[in-house]
């Protein structure tokens, strides 16, 4: 068995401390969404190599992400959108267990799709094949890239052809398959505007919205470490070892 297959996503791990916490957000200021992810799972993960992460498939990385978050913030989740039909801006609120699905332990490394005339060797995704297409140009250009690598063969008629002349229709059959093998990495949310009463699906992307409130915590964490710091002179680790309630007490009582 792989270190990859190794990675227990159902037990339990220690969260990151609030410095191992920081040292993500400073890192991930430079990287790209998919980069950050890693970063995060470098510490959620010691034990496993970095080349294993980036080879687990895109649903096993959220689900570990998803975790993590349960750890930091807890099992509630809360957001904005907007309704696609009249534009009204929405609060959204679900938990963690509305937004997992089940992830398969040993799924296969490859596997034979057809369509039609058409038949296909294929791979799901992993971080390692977004951390090559993340700096495409455009979306459908990540998704061409994508679909290169992870299309091992493509045929029709027995010959190999090129992406280009796969026809649509079976390029939408392939990202069924893809969502069905890996559904953890599809996770989409139904929504009904208030207004509107419109009914549509919202993607739901665990790394961004992790990323986004980490660096949330880490501003409003540095700011609280400026205060004390400023008031009794400690220093910024000794600031960081104490528990989120001790720092909030603390700065309780200097606002008295």
């Amino acid at each position: 068995m792989s270190s990859v297959q190794a990675v227990n996503l159902k037990g339990k791990r220690q969260a990151p401390s609030a410095e191992d916490m920081l040292r993500v957000w400073e890192i991930g200021q430079f990287q790209t969404l998919p980069e950050q992810a890693l970063t995060l799972l470098g510490v959620y993960c010691e034990e496993v190599p970095r080349a294993d992460l980036e080879r687990l498939n895109i649903g096993k990385r959220d689900s570990l992400l998803l975790a993590l978050r349960e750890q930091l913030f807890g099992s509630q989740f809360s957001g904005m959108t907007s309704c696609p039909g009249c534009q009204t801006n929405l609060e959204v609120a679900f938990n963690s267990s509305e937004v997992r699905a089940e992830v398969f332990s040993d799924p296969e490394t490859t596997f034979p799709l057809s369509f039609g005339e058409y038949e296909f060797t294929c791979r799901l995704p992993d971080s390692a094949d977004l951390l090559v297409v993340v700096r495409g140009a455009n979306v459908g250009s990540i998704k061409d890239s994508l679909l290169e690598r992870c299309l091992l063969e493509k045929r029709h008629l027995g010959k190999d052809i090129p992406l280009v002349n796969i026809p649509s229709e079976a390029i939408e059959r392939i990202a069924v398959e893809f969502g069905k093998r890996d559904p953890q990495a599809d996770i989409r949310l139904a929504l009904v505007c208030p207004d509107c009463s419109l009914h549509w699906e919202a993607i739901f992307d665990i790394v961004s919205f992790v990323c986004n409130e980490v660096s949330v915590w880490a501003c409003r964490l540095l700011r609280q470490v400026h205060e004390l710091a400023s008031a009794y002179g400690w220093r910024e680790r000794d600031i960081l070892a104490m528990s989120s309630l001790r720092r909030e007490t603390y700065l309780e009582m200097l606002g008295e």
